[in-house]
């Protein structure tokens, strides 16, 4: 079956917690996009998730998830787990947004006594998709 779309890139937020973002016009062939986060110090957080769904809503594999800056103060964890598909209005995949299907987890980890602002950027692709290329930079403020 068809992969209709190449990734969903589902931000998770908790109640209090604030995201901007901007998408920026390709650079290199990627879309760019951007994206702020505010995380507690000395905790592991989750930052985003990344899936990849066939037209039935289905699993269609893990979206090869990798670090193209990494952070300055903290560490980037990618896991597999079940994740909430989320998906733009004007994309043919929309009908699976808030499915659950295996994905990538992306958590940050702050140094051990950080406190500030840090940033790093992941690339999103998966193989028997359209080519699409998505970079996404996140700024996290850690701590209060």
């Amino acid at each position: 079956m068809k992969t209709i779309s190449l990734i969903s890139m589902g931000l998770l937020l908790g109640a209090a917690t604030a995201l901007s973002s901007c998408v920026s016009a390709p650079i290199g062939g990627a879309k760019q996009s951007s994206f702020s986060r505010q995380v507690p110090a000395g905790k592991k957080t989750k930052i985003t998730s990344a899936s990849l769904v066939k037209q039935d809503c289905t699993f269609a594999g893990f979206p090869y998830t990798g670090v193209v800056k990494p952070p300055a103060h903290g560490k980037i964890d990618i896991e597999h787990g079940p994740v909430a598909a989320k998906f733009s209005k004007d994309s043919p995949a929309y009908i699976c947004s808030g499915k659950s299907v295996q994905g990538n987890i992306i958590s940050y980890t702050p140094n051990p006594g950080f406190s500030g602002t840090d940033q790093f950027t992941v690339r999103l692709t998966g193989l028997h998709t359209d080519g699409t290329v998505q970079d996404g930079t996140f700024v996290v403020r850690v701590g209060r």
